[in-house]
């Protein structure tokens, strides 16, 4: 049975409608290494809204493999150089100047210089014609120079201590000066507007169903096993899970409930990775009564986190949340298990006014995993003391419509609480706390969902992103983490994620990091 046969018939089965015509043709022919493959199929569950990391919002994982950037996270969660060579800091720390490696290949022919470089920089900067993460670039970042072909130098307002690990982020990938000039802002969006220096190229793509990706021979650092990349997107888990079971998918994502049955599958393997992930329930601040410090306190002492755990997550759960970033991200700092007291919660909310609790609502989009059942539970926990929560399922495009409602204090946000997913991209505290906790001088936090505002937060956070002083950075984020997850709570951070796919037996040399970007160069299948 074909591909697209065995997803239709898992689709129609979960009583899904998305069209699955034309996907995953398996090509089971050999490149030439005796006992592999050509071609890896990998089952996604979304498609990428751009191929361009200025403007892509979805995730890293194909991105990586047509762009590269200067510098970049190994599998080992290392920063090292990508096109970048070397580089070196000015006495001032204002100065970050990078030496290009040489030769290094567009997919379209054309050689990389540090032209191309500045002109991906200058586009990132442009704030009268801003790209998505615009803002966030400029906020530390002033100019960028080509002094020659090979050299490029990245000018800061201040020493900024994560500078390497922010330019690790996806929105730093190189594009081609001349698919700048050419496509503008619709670069990304068809695969003849994608030109990268990454181990594949774009070969085809019908959005929302499937991307091919070729290997690039002529790639800087050598070609990679596998000559094709086959992704189809397959938004039922169900259907994933049937598609890996049939052998017409070696990789994909599956639920957590299918994990344990995965592993006892001899055609299957479980391969887990630590993620950057934490998960929880945030509070909107603007909120009647969790505007409120001690009613946020009595929520949060009201849940017991470790049964959530060890009920619903021990597939996918690291453990149970010590901190508002999780273990992996810079910055770090352990402060304990919130343990549930119904006792302490209930004193919290005497001494807020509201000894017989109160009420709210909760935001939950189900396609967070086991979202809807760890919400009945955390509902459940506050019953206890008195607090009603009611839970809010929403779809996709509402939750994204909420999101972008950004005029304080939330008018049109009638919940008191939302469950989100949590990662600093840049696998700093830099990003992971600043650019979402802190607050935006009109209050229209983009990223700050629940419009908290913390003064003393705020001063920290600054104080941190300059402080060139690791113990001190650490410290200062210490101070800022107790205040967001205990004294004055911005959420009820549950538990810290695993990455998990599903691969085939066959699968070889699979590999990622904590950003979930896969590594290709030891990638492979055997026949």
């Amino acid at each position: 049975m074909k591909l697209k046969n065995v997803l239709a018939l898992a689709l129609t089965v979960c009583m899904c409608t998305t069209a699955l015509a034309g996907c995953g043709k398996k090509d089971n022919s050999t490149s030439g290494t005796p006992g592999y493959r050509d071609t890896i199929v990998i089952a996604a569950s979304s498609d990428q809204n751009y191929m361009d990391g200025q403007m892509n919002n979805t995730n890293d994982m194909f991105l990586r493999a047509t762009y590269s950037q200067l510098v970049r996270r190994d599998a080992n969660n290392q920063i090292v150089g990508d096109l970048a060579e070397s580089w070196t800091t000015s006495e001032d720390g204002c100065t970050w100047t990078f030496k290009l490696k040489q030769g290094v290949k567009f997919h379209s022919g054309k050689e990389l210089t540090s032209a191309d470089v500045k002109a991906s920089y200058d586009r990132l900067l442009d704030e009268e014609n801003p790209v998505r993460y615009t803002s966030l670039a400029t906020g530390y970042i002033k100019e960028c120079n080509a002094p020659d072909p090979y050299t490029v130098e990245l000018v800061t307002y201040t020493p900024v201590a994560p500078m390497l690990a922010n330019l690790c982020h996806r929105s730093h990938l190189i594009l081609n000066a001349d698919y700048i000039e050419q496509y503008g802002l619709d670069l990304g969006l068809t695969v003849e507007s994608v030109d990268g220096t990454g181990p594949y190229r774009m070969a085809s793509w019908d959005p929302n169903q499937e991307m091919i990706l070729e290997r690039f021979d002529d790639y800087f650092n050598g070609a990679v096993p596998t000559k094709t990349v086959d992704i189809v997107i397959v938004p039922d888990a169900n259907a994933r899970l049937m598609a890996l079971q049939t052998g017409e998918v070696d990789v994909g994502i599956i639920a957590a409930n299918d994990i344990d049955a995965a592993r006892e599958n001899p055609d299957l393997q479980i391969a887990s990775f630590d993620g950057i992930g934490s998960y929880g329930l945030q509070f909107n601040c603007a909120n009647e009564y969790l505007s409120d410090p001690l009613c946020r306190q009595a929520v949060s002492y009201a849940i017991d986190r470790q049964a959530i755990v060890d009920t619903l997550l021990k597939n996918v759960a690291m453990g149970v949340s010590t901190s508002p970033v999780n273990p992996l991200v810079w910055g770090y700092n352990d402060l304990g298990v919130i343990e549930q007291d119904l006792e302490k919660s209930k004193e919290l909310l005497a001494k807020a006014g509201y000894p017989n609790g109160f009420e709210f609502s909760i935001m939950v989009l189900p396609s967070y995993n086991k979202a809807l059942e760890i919400t009945e539970m955390v509902v459940s926990d506050l019953a206890k003391v008195g607090i009603t929560a009611k839970i809010e399922t929403v779809d996709g495009a509402t939750f994204k419509g909420h999101m972008g409602n950004r005029s304080f204090p939330g008018d049109n946000f009638p919940y008191g609480m939302l469950f989100m997913g949590y990662g600093a991209g840049t696998a700093d505290c830099d990003e992971g706390l600043r650019r979402i906790w802190t607050t935006s001088p009109d209050g229209n936090n983009n990223n700050n969902y629940g419009w908290y505002s913390n003064a003393r937060v705020d001063e920290l956070l600054e104080a941190a992103a300059g402080e060139m002083d690791e113990a001190k950075r650490l410290a200062l984020y210490k101070e800022a983490e107790q205040s967001l997850f205990l004294d004055d709570p911005a959420a009820v951070w549950l538990y810290d994620s695993y990455d998990v796919c599903c691969l085939s037996s066959k699968v070889e040399g699979f590999k990622q990091n904590v950003n979930a970007v896969i590594f290709w160069d030891e990638l492979r299948i055997a026949e």
